[in-house]
C-alpha cells in the first residue's frame, strides 16, 4: 500500500505540469504570484490531529509571519496565510479570522494536490519532516508538496525540520521531490543528514520555542485542581506514549479484517493501522512498568501530586494504561480534549516532567522546570544533547535500567536545579534568537523569488 501511495504522489506531481490548463477546465484552481497580489502561502503540516507540538509550531510560524517587518516577502500586497488541517473543528481559535483553514483527509493526494496549486509558495512546518519513523506516508505527503511547488516554479521552504536516514525507496522519492526545497534544520544530527543526501540546507531550530499562551487562557493550574490537586503538593508531570506501535501502515488486508470483525483497536484512520506484536507489547508494557515504578517512588518521597500528559490524542491509551500502574490518585489531562494554549498552561504549573514527547520538553522549558526525557528516536536525542543536559537526563525507552535511570535523574536535579535553569534559559535566548534570524531568512526568500519574476 505504501508503493501504491507513493505512485499517486508521483502522478500529483506529474499532473501539475498542466494545473494551469486544468484550472482554465474548472477542475482546479491554479494561480502563480503576480507583482502587487498577496502572496498566497500554503503551511503544509500535521496540523488538527490534536497534537499538541505540532499545532504549537504552525500557531508560532503564523504569527511569526504576521508579525514579519516589511510583510514576509516584500511584494507590496502582504499575505494570505493557509493552514491544512485534518480537522479543522480541532484547530478553532487556534489562528486569526484571516487565515484560512484547508481540510484534509489521511488520503491526502488529491486535497493536497489542489491546496498547492492555488497558492504561490509552500512552508513544510512539520517536526518529522522526512523520517519513517512514524509513517512513511507523512513524509510522501511532506514529498508531494514538495514536488508540486518543483514542478510549477514556485518556492518551498521546510521551516525547522527533522530529517533522519530513510530506507532507499523513501530516500529516492524524497531526493527527486525535494531537491528544490531550502531546509531550515532544528537539530544538528538532521543538518548532517540533509547534507550527505545534498541538499540546501542551513541550521536553524523549532518554532515553538516562541509560542505563548494569552493571559486568559492561563488556567493550567485549575485544571490540575479540579482533578483533585490541593494547589500546595508539587507537580510531577509524566508524559507518556506508546513507542512501539509505529509506524503507522497503510493494509488493504487489515481494513478488511477489522470490517468483518467490528475490531477497530489498532486503526489509526481508514485504511492505516499502528503496528502490533507480542514482543512490542511486552516491550511497551515493560517500559511502561519501568516508568510507574520510578514515579510511585517518587511521589512517596515527595508527597508530590502526578499529572499524566497526553501531548497527542493517540497518546490518551498509553495515559489510561499509565493510570492504573500507578493509582487513581492523580491526574490525567490529554490534547484529546485540551487545546494546545490549555495544554500549555498545564505544562507550565509542573515542577519537573518525565516525557517522551519532543514538545513536552520544549513547551516546559520554557519554564525552566527540570525535565528527564525518556527517548525513543532522534528528537529528544538532539534536544537534550545540544543543551549539554545528554548525560545525567536523556534516557532511551529499551533501556534495561530504566527505572534506576530516572530515579536518579530526578535525585539529581533536585541537587542541580539553579543549573539547570541558568543552562536552560541561555539557550532558550539562544533559540529565540535564531527563530528571528530564520524570520529573516525567510523574508529575504522570498523577496529574492519575487524579484527574480519580475525580472
Amino acid at each position: 500500500m505504501n508503493i501504491l501511495i507513493e505512485w499517486v504522489v508521483r502522478l500529483m506531481v506529474w499532473l501539475s505540469r498542466w494545473a494551469s490548463g486544468l484550472s482554465r477546465c474548472g477542475i482546479i484552481h491554479y494561480e502563480k504570484w503576480q507583482p502587487g497580489q498577496k502572496m498566497k502561502i500554503l503551511l503544509v503540516g500535521y496540523n488538527g490531529a490534536r497534537n499538541t507540538g505540532a499545532d504549537a509550531r504552525v500557531v508560532a510560524l503564523v504569527q511569526q509571519l504576521l508579525e514579519a517587518t516589511p510583510p514576509c516577502g516584500g511584494n507590496g500586497g502582504g499575505l494570505e496565510l493557509s493552514v491544512m488541517t485534518l480537522n479543522p473543528d480541532n484547530v478553532k481559535g487556534y489562528f486569526p479570522e484571516s487565515v484560512n483553514i484547508i481540510p484534509f483527509p489521511t488520503f491526502f493526494c488529491w486535497s493536497l494536490f489542489r491546496a498547492a496549486s492555488s497558492h504561490h509558495a509552500a512552508i513544510l512546518c512539520e517536526g518529522s519532516t522526512l523520517t519513517h519513523t512514524f509513517a512513511d506516508a507523512l513524509s510522501m505527503f511532506f514529498c508531494q508538496a514538495a514536488g508540486i511547488m518543483k514542478r510549477q516554479g514556485k518556492p518551498c521552504i521546510a521551516y525547522g525540520s527533522d530529517v533522519t536516514p530513510l530506507h532507499r525507496r523513501l530516500s529516492r522519492l524524497a531526493r527527486q521531490m525535494c531537491s528544490d526545497v531550502y531546509f531550515i534544520a532544528r537539530s544538528q544530527p538532521s543538518l548532517n543528514t540533509l547534507q550527505s543526501m545534498g541538499f540546501r540546507c542551513q541550521l536553524g531550530t523549532d518554532t515553538a520555542w516562541t509560542f505563548t499562551v494569552p493571559e486568559h487562557l492561563d488556567n493550567g493550574r485549575k485544571m490540575i485542581m479540579k482533578q483533585g490537586w490541593d494547589g500546595k503538593k508539587p507537580l510531577l508531570g509524566v508524559a507518556v506514549i506508546n513507542p512501539y506501535c509505529w509506524p503507522v501502515r497503510p493494509s488493504l488486508w487489515r481494513w478488511i479484517k477489522a470490517t468483518l470483525t467490528g475490531n477497530y483497536d489498532l486503526q489509526y484512520d481508514k485504511m492505516f493501522f499502528f503496528r502490533d506484536s507480542k514482543k512490542r507489547r511486552n516491550k511497551y508494557r515493560r517500559y511502561l512498568a519501568q516508568m510507574a515504578e520510578a514515579v510511585k517512588a517518587y511521589k512517596q518521597t515527595h508527597d508530590a501530586f502526578v499529572v499524566i500528559v497526553g501531548m497527542e490524542k493517540l497518546d490518551a491509551n498509553a495515559c489510561r494504561d499509565f493510570k492504573a500502574l500507578i493509582g487513581e490518585d492523580c491526574a490525567m489531562i490529554t490534547s484529546a480534549e485540551t487545546p494546545v494554549f490549555q495544554m500549555t498552561s498545564m505544562l507550565h504549573s509542573l515542577d519537573a516532567l518525565i516525557t517522551s514527547r519532543y514538545h513536552a520538553a520544549v513547551l516546559s522549558m520554557l519554564k525552566g522546570m527540570p525535565i528527564v526525557a525518556i527517548s525513543m528516536d532522534n528528537r529528544l536525542d538532539g534536544l537534550f544533547q545540544d543543551i549539554s543536559l545528554e548525560d545525567k537526563y536523556l534516557h532511551h525507552v529499551g533501556d534495561s535500567d530504566l527505572c534506576h535511570r530516572i530515579t536518579r535523574s530526578l535525585a539529581e536535579a533536585e541537587k542541580e536545579k539553579e543549573r539547570i535553569w541558568e543552562t536552560i534559559r541561555s539557550h532558550v535566548t539562544q533559540y529565540r534568537s535564531q527563530l528571528k534570524a530564520m524570520s529573516e531568512f525567510l523574508d529575504n526568500f522570498l523577496i529574492k523569488y519575487n524579484q527574480d519574476l519580475v525580472n
